[in-house]
């Protein structure tokens, strides 16, 4: 029998999964615990997700990682429901041919695309890239490009756009997005360039795993940032939070420390040079300085050691994860993008343990 809702006055909950295109593991830093990636294992990945009840999958973008407009075609093509969160990286395309990709995109899937914007968190990754835009700059640049790509989706007539970044004459963008007025806006980053852009342009803030109270703080932030653009009530929030249950909380908490007790010091050092220009990425590192990696009762910092990115987990049997997430439910969040090691089993885990504690809510969303 199914558990009883963590609250029946919630809002409509959005659950995402993850897709680690760079690889899996079932303990980071082990070498021989690694799952290399490829097709069959992304396919293994999304279906499992799509079974649990997920309604969209994250595709990140890293060195290390597949190229994610490819590989979200590629898994979208397996999959009938699942959306993508694929990335957009401002001044890598231009403005108009993003809109075209993206459109065709959700045409082609049938309105199966959310859009992730990136500015890039790490000088070395963006110098690689061709890419030596200072990082304000870079949220600029994001800027700019929403508001033409929502231009040509939107207006009826041929676009024409002087700006600081791009100069477009007559842009005239087909096909048209599926999902009306376009699809859905995503954004992560604590920097205040990165909050504006949000408050101006995003359907969805997601923040990097912290405290209840830490997250209330920024949430309030952008509200108001996006009162002053008059869309503060159009904003949603989410947590981007890794997930660790079991039916028992000894063995959740047994499962965490074995995902990183491989690490070697070397790898340690390596991550904590990572991604030195985001300050989510800052605020992780933080976080994983805590006493036995604990930031509240059921979250869990130790994964931050051991990856850049998102690195806080809610460690703990059902009822435990369940209320936890709660907690951000309960201070305005509604969606949630997860993921957990490795990723194919810890989706199903995650759907037949803790999805019947929201589904209730998920329904209100549908």
């Amino acid at each position: 029998m199914a558990p009883e809702p963590a609250s029946n006055a919630s809002p409509a909950i959005r659950f995402g999964w993850f897709i680690p295109t760079a690889g899996d593991t079932t303990a980071i830093g082990d070498r021989s615990a690694d799952i290399p990636p490829s097709m069959a294992m992304f396919e293994r990945v999304a279906l499992a997700a799509e079974r649990a009840g997920f309604e969209y999958a994250l595709v990140p973008v890293q060195t290390l990682c597949y190229e994610a407009w490819i590989a979200c075609a590629m898994i979208s093509a397996k999959t009938t429901r699942l959306k993508m969160l694929v990335a957009a990286r401002p001044g890598f395309i231009a403005p108009t041919l993003a809109a075209k990709m993206i459109a065709t995109f959700d045409q082609l899937s049938g309105g199966r695309v959310f859009i992730n914007l990136i500015a890039g968190g790490s000088a070395a990754e963006l110098a690689a890239d061709g890419c030596y835009v200072p990082h304000d700059e870079r949220y600029e640049m994001m800027d700019e490009t929403v508001a033409l790509m929502k231009r040509v989706w939107t207006e009826a007539e041929p676009v024409t756009h002087h700006g600081k970044h791009f100069q477009v004459d007559n842009a005239n963008v087909h096909p048209k997005p599926v999902q009306q007025p376009h699809p859905p806006f995503f954004l992560g980053g604590m920097s205040d360039a990165a909050k504006e852009v949000s408050a101006k342009h995003t359907d969805v803030h997601l923040f990097w795993g912290d405290t209840p109270q830490k997250i209330a703080e920024e949430m309030a932030d952008i509200r108001a940032r996006a009162a002053r653009h008059g869309r503060g009530d159009t904003i949603r929030f989410g947590m981007r939070l890794q997930v660790i249950v079991r039916e028992r909380e000894e063995d959740a908490w047994a499962a965490a420390d074995h995902l990183i007790a491989s690490a070697s010091d070397n790898h340690k050092r390596m991550i904590a040079d990572l991604w030195e220009q985001s300050q989510a990425n800052t605020r992780m590192k933080a976080l994983g300085a805590a006493a036995d990696f604990r930031i509240a009762p059921h979250l869990w910092s130790g994964i931050t050691t051991v990856r850049p990115g998102a690195g806080v987990a809610v460690v703990g049997n059902p009822a435990q994860v369940a209320a936890t997430l709660q907690e951000f439910v309960d201070i305005g969040c509604t969606d949630f993008c997860l993921s957990g090691y490795p990723h194919d089993t810890a989706a199903e885990d995650f759907g037949r343990l803790v999805m019947p504690y929201f589904r209730p809510q998920q329904v209100a969303a549908e």
